[in-house]
């Protein structure tokens, strides 16, 4: 459940989707203007529609809807049945971005003229240890750390493109091998495309596990949009500070510079 300090506990928001579920789509229900569906509208939609059966939308009605996509877009409205396009209201207010991630069912009252929220409940699966909401709009956790650290503060293993294998900033590792003509080391060396969606060469989904895999191009841009930046040195560690201007919360990039032939190079001030 997102903490938004609504007013339905846990349980109550339980029991009003075990009423309106199994019951919506028949009789009284739903011509009481109950009832519940599921939108895979795009994220960056801002006019959602869903299809519920036989349900008449009434004011005082209350429907649930699962949004199987993160709200991206300011200002959403919703379409019940074809009916004309209402605001969905968080406190009164236009629903902001972030607030809906993936996965989520939003409980919402109509009053006749807008659909105001009355609970939130995620229906993704918990986070694993480690990963730091930044309420950025994609509803992407990042980890707090590297792989292979034990702390936000260590430098984690290195990788080759392509490289599943990490290696520390001084194993003696040569990375001349992996990094220029054929690529013959590295098995993964020719991929050309998007590593994350190749959960074969995504050192994060080999070292980490499921359900991490590595970011993608947009989500480090999505990160840099959303947070506030910082070069700083913590506990003796230079890097940079990513804080969420959303929720406050951050993480910590270490400066760990990068690794060429057997050296490593930019430690402290590069790499971040």
């Amino acid at each position: 459940m997102d903490n938004f300090n609504l007013s339905q506990s846990d349980a109550q928001i339980q029991a009003i989707l075990n009423k309106i579920q199994p019951l919506a789509q028949t009789g009284d229900m739903a011509t009481l203007g109950y009832g519940y569906g599921v939108r895979s509208t795009a994220g960056a939609t801002a006019a959602k529609t869903v299809s519920i059966t036989n349900t008449v939308l009434t004011p005082g009605g209350i429907i649930a809807v699962l949004f199987q996509n993160a709200f991206t877009a300011s200002s959403p409205t919703l379409s019940v049945n074809g009916s004309a396009a209402k605001a969905i209201k968080l406190f009164g207010n236009a629903m902001p971005m972030g607030k809906v991630k993936n996965n989520t069912i939003l409980v919402l009252n109509y009053d006749g003229t807008d659909f105001n929220v009355i609970a939130i409940e995620s229906q993704v699966a918990a986070a694993p240890d480690g990963a730091v909401d930044l309420a950025l709009p994609s509803g992407v956790l990042w980890a707090d750390k590297n792989i292979g650290a034990t702390t936000p503060y260590e430098d984690g293993l290195y990788f080759s493109w392509g490289n599943i294998t990490g290696h520390t900033g001084d194993d003696g590792y040569d990375f001349g091998t992996s990094n220029y003509g054929p690529y013959a080391s590295t098995p993964g060396a020719a991929l050309t495309g998007n590593i994350p969606t190749n959960g074969t060469y995504d050192a994060a989904r080999h070292n980490m596990g499921a359900p991490w895999r590595m970011p993608t191009v947009g989500e480090f841009q999505e990160l840099a949009a959303n947070c506030d930046s910082e070069w700083t040195d913590e506990d003796g560690v230079a890097g940079r500070r990513f804080t969420s201007r959303i929720n406050g919360n951050s993480i910590f990039f270490p400066a760990s510079g990068y690794r060429h032939g057997t050296g490593l190079y930019y430690r402290g001030s590069n790499g971040d």
